[in-house]
């Protein structure tokens, strides 16, 4: 636990919030930042994560690691006014807490996951289980494990079911009541309708409102708790939206992409169920938040940016609207959707207070009298307020993450480039301390169509520019931020106009003078290893050097073999995404340029890997090494997509750090070795 809670105080003065004794500053120091920093600190968890405050604000609740079991987590229930740590809550044996909301004042619901082989985060399993806050009356509410009786009582739990369950809603409908959405496993390869299903968190019996009109539905409830939205998106074509005034009446179409010419996906209602907050698909330009009349179908524009999607939208403290958006246009900031709310007043003052960062209300009580106010940036993994919207004081919480010092951390600085054939793509550089050209890492997003790099902390960029190594991140076409078109225009590119991107960026770097055109090396995972492998290929006298991590480097493995290729949403994805003529994907692959390969190669895989088989680690090490090709390689055997247990992390990372020092870096001083290893 951090010791410095209730540290700093916020208070309101002349419709300003002034900030007293605030935490350390999060602006970057030349001479902080060549502070050798352990590896260890960069890929360790945060101490707390997903916090919340109870509906009557005597708790907060909080995700925190389970320091004897790198497999396990627990919800911490923590006082609200002493701050100390009331209860330590537990998934149970060989499960992980994935989520969890508060159904009532004193229970909690949540969802489980488990560790299985080729995964690197564990996967939710859509079971749901239900806990009292002093650790009393847990329950399995729903899954296989589900079932059977209530330890210590006489009541009869629902039965076990084969079917995955999503809370629809974290706010009660009734006492002890919550809706969720149930997907049997019958039929994995199709999917299955949705149900939805009102269920009490103290037995786990349900009542069903009904199904949805089509296989793999989202499911959305308006405020009084009727479920009347469903959308689903069976063939990568655009989502179909469907509408009903009751569980009880028919589901009509609200919307089909194909005959409409318009594409969006429903978010929430207004205040009062009249209107429907949908995210709008606007082709070359990024997607739009806009409120649908569901009387008159007309559509009101809310929020759209200048080049970037939109982000989250942030709840009223009431729960029954929205009062701001989170805006990804750089340096994430708010967009106010109502100028004259009591949120957006205290949200601008609130912000005035911390410059350079993002500052917002994430969680309120039921009555609307206090809110959890979460600060972050691209140096500051986070800061936690608990505030009082009627005094307008706030008390500094903990740290997620203490042992960073955001003054010793380097600043993320947005950037836009143009590519060979005039598209515009934007990204982010982090530079070290010291003087210009650095020594630069390229390091292209896994995904990769619809994923995007984002302004905020990154341990792994923060790493690399501690060790004194520029990361230059690019949105190539095909990731997601910028709008459908966008997306689109990476469908069958990987290794063409994709690969072309990345070199742009690299070589604009270059020309900048930001990077030193002779110490260049490219890394990425998943996707990034493939693009990062490719580079190699289609580049070999830019890259000096070249890492993939748990990379796809054979593309007719992907499509015949991964994960992916098991359902049939999967497979049309893999279809749209790569093609499907077996010589094309080997063109495409980076196997298939072993010859032209001149950078040096490390290569990182899990050997239980599922989303990007073994299979292509395995085939390009041995290309490599035929074609005598420098190539080290590290293989976990047990480890899936991304390692996950801290030691092997840490083996990662530092064999990493040691394959870019001897080819892109210059020795250090022994204190930044040592400090790959040590412990924070």
């Amino acid at each position: 636990m951090d010791r410095r809670k209730w540290g700093s105080t916020l208070a309101l003065a002349s419709s300003m919030l002034i900030l007293r004794s605030a935490p350390a500053a999060a602006a970057a120091s030349d001479t902080q930042a060549h502070v050798p920093i352990p590896t260890s600190a960069f890929i360790r968890h945060p101490d707390f994560d997903k916090v919340t405050l109870s509906p009557d604000g005597r708790y907060f609740a909080a995700l925190m690691p389970q320091p004897d079991n790198p497999y396990g987590n627990l919800i911490a229930i923590i006082d609200a006014k002493t701050s100390k740590v009331s209860h330590l809550l537990s998934s149970g044996p060989s499960m992980l807490i994935a989520d969890y909301f508060w159904a009532s004042d004193s229970r909690i619901v949540a969802t489980v996951a488990i560790q299985r082989g080729g995964f690197d985060t564990p996967m939710p399993t859509g079971e749901l289980f239900a806990i009292n806050i002093d650790g009393s009356d847990r329950a399995d509410l729903f899954g296989y494990r589900a079932g059977g009786m209530q330890t210590g009582t006489l009541i009869h739990l629902a039965q076990k079911r084969d079917a995955f369950a999503t809370p629809i809603s974290r706010r009660p409908v009734g006492e002890n009541k919550i809706l969720i959405a149930a997907n049997d496993f019958t039929n994995e390869r199709e999917g299955s309708y949705t149900s939805a299903e009102v269920l009490d968190v103290r037995n786990g019996l349900t009542i069903s409102q009904g199904t949805s009109p089509v296989r793999n539905a989202k499911l959305l409830a308006d405020h009084a708790g009727r479920v009347r939205v469903a959308y689903a998106d069976n063939h990568y074509d655009g989502d179909e939206v469907w509408l009903r005034a009751t569980p009880s009446d028919a589901w009509t179409v609200l919307n089909d992409p194909d005959k409409s010419g318009i594409e969006f996906v429903p978010i929430g209602f207004n205040r009062d169920n009249s209107q429907l907050y949908v995210r709008m698909a606007h082709g070359d330009r990024p997607d739009a938040i806009e409120r649908l009349d569901l009387a008159s179908h007309t559509f009101t524009m809310v929020y759209q940016g200048p080049f970037a999607d939109p982000g989250e939208l942030l709840s009223t403290a009431d729960g029954l609207d929205y009062y701001a958006v989170i805006t990804q246009d750089g340096e994430k900031k708010l967009f106010y959707i109502d100028e004259n709310s009591v949120e957006t007043r205290l949200s601008k003052a609130l912000a005035a207070n911390f410059p350079g960062q993002l500052a917002y209300f994430s969680s309120f009580t039921r009555d609307g009298k206090h809110a959890l106010v979460r600060v972050v940036s691209d140096r500051n993994p986070g800061d936690y307020y608990l505030f009082d919207l009627d005094t307008h004081q706030a008390a500094h919480l903990f740290n997620a993450m203490p042992w960073i010092d955001p003054r010793q951390m380097r600043p993320m600085q947005a950037i836009s480039l143009t590519t060979r054939d005039g598209l515009l793509l934007h990204g982010f550089l982090t530079l070290p301390a010291g003087k210009e050209p650095f020594a630069l890492i390229v390091l292209p997003h896994g995904g990769p169509h619809g994923i995007s790099d984002q302004w905020g902390f990154d341990g792994e960029v923060q790493l690399f520019a501690n060790r004194g190594y520029a990361v230059l991140q690019v949105n190539y076409r095909g990731s997601g931020g910028y709008g459908v078109n966008f997306i689109a225009r990476g469908f069958r590119q990987w290794g063409l106009s994709m690969q072309d991107d990345l070199t742009d960026a690299t070589k604009w770097a270059i020309r900048q003078g930001y990077a030193d055109a002779q110490r260049i090396c490219i890394y990425g995972a998943s996707y990034g290893g493939y693009a990062a492998l490719e580079g190699a290929v289609r580049e070999p006298d830019l890259y000096k050097c070249a890492i993939g991590y748990d990379g796809v480097y054979d593309l007719r493995v992907q499509l015949a073999h991964s994960d992916t290729e098991q359902t049939d949403r999967g497979d049309a994805y893999l279809k749209l995404a790569l093609g499907s003529d077996p010589g094309d994907l080997l063109r495409r692959s980076p196997l298939s340029g072993v010859g032209r390969i001149k950078a040096d190669i490390l290569l990182i895989h899990g050997g239980e890997d599922q989303r990007a088989p073994v299979q292509n680690f395995e085939e390009l090490a041995k290309a490599l090494k035929q074609n005598g090709k420098h190539v080290q390689t590290l293989l976990e055997p047990n480890e899936g997509h991304g390692f996950f247990l801290p030691e092997h992390r840490q083996e990662a990372y530092a064999k990493i750090v040691d394959f870019l020092d001897s080819h892109i870096g210059t020795d250090g001083p022994a204190s930044i070795k040592q400090a790959r290893t040590s412990s924070p």
